[in-house]
């Protein structure tokens, strides 16, 4: 049996089940008489997670307490979930992408290694000047993406009826993303003509396999 196999049929579970949560979660914010079904898939996939890290950590019984006491509150504050669940939604969406931001901008600082020189240098191994700073470039470039994505977030909610902000946050982050990729490929052709460029398919598989810390 081919083992690429497993792994392609877990990658399409894990997309399939990404679009369903944003069409769901699109509905709750769209269609009134929802927010019951809003205020669980905006903080059931957080509970669900704080549980997981939780019971992996060294100090396991503390955080599972602690985790214990956080559904607790969330149980006597319900009514109050169901009114400000796109809150939550809001927290959730820009928080991904402002760690995304700094986690890339962090590596930027004096005597750190940019993020896009770890990834590549995963796929190739040692680098030319050229290639270093260059993915020194698109690691700002990544940093400056995610940073915008944050604040659009922001304000698409604060200025734009809801509905609006869920399209934007649940259908167009992502295509908005992929774009990304796309372009810095199509730019990495024009400026390193003589390196070898991988695949987007090969760096998203990089990028999944984490960089050296």
């Amino acid at each position: 049996m081919n083992r690429g196999v497993p792994r392609i049929a877990r990658n399409v579970a894990i997309g399939a089940g990404l679009v369903v949560y944003a069409v769901f979660a699109h509905v709750s914010i769209s269609v009134p008489g929802n927010e019951a079904l809003g205020a669980i898939l905006a903080a059931g996939p957080l509970l669900l997670a704080s549980v997981g890290l939780a019971g992996r950590t060294y100090y396991r019984v503390p955080a599972l307490i602690a985790c214990g006491l956080i559904i607790a509150l969330v149980y006597f504050h319900w009514d109050e979930l169901e009114n400000h669940f796109t809150w939550l939604y809001l927290a959730e969406e820009a928080s991904t992408f402002g760690l995304l931001g700094a986690s890339f901008g962090r590596t930027l600082a004096k005597g750190r290694v940019p993020m896009c020189t770890r990834f590549a240098t995963l796929i190739e191994g040692s680098l030319s000047p050229t290639v270093v700073q260059y993915t020194r470039a698109v690691t700002l470039a990544w940093t400056l993406f995610f940073a915008a994505m944050t604040l659009a977030l922001v304000i698409i909610f604060v200025m734009a009826p809801l509905p609006v902000w869920s399209v934007f946050a649940y259908f167009c982050t992502v295509p908005l993303v992929a774009l990304m990729f796309v372009g810095e490929y199509l730019v990495r052709r024009r400026m390193l003509l003589d390196a070898r460029l991988a695949s987007i398919f090969t760096i998203l598989k990089a990028v999944s396999s984490g960089a050296p810390r």
